[in-house]
Parts: structure tokens; sequence; C-alpha cells
């Protein structure tokens, strides 16, 4: 029987635990996508005890930032402190893997030719006009991908996880609510997955076959018409097959839809709510692990009680992801592992971190006042 205290490995990258840091957006690097002195102090902070972490979404254009304070790979400019961050993250003993993102059109408003990219024209904000992309434009930005990820790899990084979940544009892709295509990229759960296959390809041809290559996708998408696990499985299928390495398993966990000038968007989000039971995530991505025999991490409210030892101990999840509880409490993994889970400092779940860079400022935590950022986000 696994523990979280185990070694694990990811073609090849050992991970000292079972414990990993997911992505998490905090709006703390530079207008440029370069990073802050902010940016290395929050990872620095939260890499002493985890097996893994991983830094948040990067923007692979600097049209696809999901928010104006999101770091970047689409230019050479910002390897050098990618490497810093990548360093002072490896230098505590955990491995170092950067998420790479297009936000399409859920991202922020900068301006660019693949401003608002999407499958179908679906829109996510009334300031993002969405782009319907046409076969050249997509192959453009599964080049961009490419170019991103073998920045990642200079800059030191162990690993890249592609961002195929939460509505960013692959995940448009993948959602039957948000991809309508009638050509090669539409239809069933297998050809809305061609796009994120082609990038999967790029990204493995840049890197080779020793670098390892993780992908974030939803398991289910609670809302009408969104992703059904049964389709998350096919998906997750045909990217082990392509060569992906380790399955990052997520979901849409609440939606609602609100109306400004005659025009409906979707306002959806990755953060159980309150009322979600912990470990509600870890059925589905067993059934992924079970579909695929890839390496899985599971996510979603796991540092209550023993529900992230009875994940790895009892059901086949191999790494289990702790985003909000690390937030409120850095010290958290290290209190995990060491069996005193009681002095944890709790998060209490009021969404301050997602509502202050919703606001588009740096993230903050009513818990946390020592966090990057909640001085100019109080």
């Amino acid at each position: 029987m696994a523990t979280l205290q185990d070694e694990v490995k990811i073609n090849g990258m050992r991970l000292r635990n079972r414990i990993a840091m997911p992505p998490l957006t905090t709006n703390y690097g530079s207008p440029d996508g370069i990073v802050t002195e902010d940016i290395i102090k929050f990872y620095r902070e939260r890499s002493k005890d985890v097996g893994l972490v991983i830094v948040e979404a990067s923007a692979v254009r600097s049209d696809g930032r999901i928010l104006r304070g999101s770091l970047g790979l689409w230019e050479d400019g910002q390897v050098a402190g990618m490497a810093s961050l990548a360093a002072s993250i490896k230098k505590l003993g955990a491995a170092a893997v950067v998420q790479i993102s297009h936000a399409g059109a859920r991202g922020f408003p900068a301006g660019g030719e693949l401003q608002g990219a999407s499958p179908s024209g679906f829109a996510f904000r009334p300031d993002v006009a969405p782009l319907t992309m046409d076969p050249a434009q997509i192959d453009q930005m599964v080049a961009d991908f490419a170019a991103a990820s073998g920045r990642a790899a200079e800059a030191g990084f162990d690993g890249v996880e592609i961002h195929g979940a939460h509505f960013y544009v692959i995940s448009q892709f993948l959602s039957p609510l948000t991809n309508q295509r009638n050509d090669r990229y539409g239809g069933d759960a297998r050809a809305r997955a061609t796009f994120a296959l082609e990038v999967v390809k790029s990204v493995r041809e840049r890197l080779g076959k020793s670098y390892p290559i993780l992908f974030r996708l939803n398991a289910v998408e609670k809302v009408e018409g969104g992703q059904t696990l049964e389709d998350a499985l096919v998906v997750s299928q045909l990217l082990a097959s392509a060569g992906v390495d380790a399955l990052d398993v997520s979901l849409i966990a609440n939606s609602s839809w609100t109306e400004i000038e005659d025009q409906r968007f979707l306002v959806a989000s990755s953060a159980f709510p309150k009322d979600q039971p912990a470990g509600a995530n870890v059925s589905p991505t067993a059934a992924v692990k079970g579909a695929t025999g890839l390496p899985v991490i599971a996510v979603g409210k796991l540092a209550e009680g023993n529900v992230a030892a009875e994940s790895v101990g009892d059901l086949p999840i191999d790494i289990v992801a702790i985003g909000r509880q690390m937030i409120a409490d850095p010290d958290a993994a290290g209190k995990i592992l060491a069996g005193n889970g009681d002095q944890i400092v709790r998060c209490d779940e009021c969404m301050t971190c997602f509502a202050t860079i919703g606001r588009g400022k740096p993230m903050g935590c009513k818990v946390n006042r020592n966090l990057p950022g909640s001085r100019r986000s109080a």
C-alpha cells in the first residue's frame, strides 16, 4: 500500500513524496510576463516539503494570458526569470514543472492576433470578443505551445504541463459546450481532442521522449452541455497513446450564467464550494487512472482529515495536489507528512484568493496576511 511519503516517478522525474502543489494563478508577475520577487517568494515558501511544484499557467503568447500579471514563455527574454524560479524550487528538493497555457476567450483583454481565440466563438467575458480560429491560426498556436515548451526546458524545469482544463483554449476545444465546429476539430470526443493531440505531438517532438509531459484536463464539467466523465475517459486514453506521461485531473466544480446587455456569459470555477465534500474529485481521477494506467494527480479539498493519505493508500491515486490550503498555510504539506494535520492553519474557503484575482489584483488571502500581494489586495 502506497503512502504519501513514498517516492514516485513520472517518466524518470523523481518526486520525493506524493504531495504536489497545483498551478495556482497568483497575478504576481510583471505586465510583460516576467518572474518577480513576489513570485519567487511565493513558490520558495511552498517548495520545501512537497514532492512536486507545478508553476501557474504561463502563456504561450502575449494574447493568451489569464491575467495581466500572468507569467509568460512566449519570448526568449522571459527565460532568465523562469530559470531563477525553477532553480529556487529545485534547490529545496521539489521537482519543478511549469504549466503552459493559452487562455483563449477567457483571457485578459491584452490585444493581439489571437485575442479571444476559441473553437466556435463562445464568449466568456464582455470585454473580450471571441475569435473563431481558422486552421492556419490553430497551426500557429500549436507551434506556439511547442516553442514555449522549449523555453521551459531551457529554463531548467523538470517537466511541462499542458493546460487543457478550466475552459481555456484547449479545454474549449475538448468541451461539447464550447466546440460546435463541423470540421476535423469538432464532433465527438475523439474529434474534439484533435487540437489537444496536435499540441501534445508538437511539444513531444520539441522536447524528446525522455522529457516529462503532463496534461491537465477536466474530468467533468458541471454545466449543462459540458464534458462528461465518459468523454473525459476517451480523451484520456487518446492522450496516453499520444505520449503524455501523467494526467492532472481537475474539473469545473460549479458554474452559472450572467447576462450583460442582452448577452449571456458563462461563469465557471474549478474551486470546490464549501458544501462540496472533501475528495469529491478522487473517484473520477481514479477512473482516469483505470482507463489509462498513467500516473494521475487528484485535486480538490484533499488536505482535510485523512483524505490525502486514503487517496494514495486505498485508491489508485498516485499524487494528491493541495492548492488553497497551501495558500493559507505554506507549511500544510509538511504538517500532513509529519502526521500533524491538526496543526494546519485552515483555509476558511472564503474565496478571497479567487475574488482578488477576479478583480485583477494580486492574489490575497484573509487567513495568510504574509502572502505576497496581500498588502496590495487588502
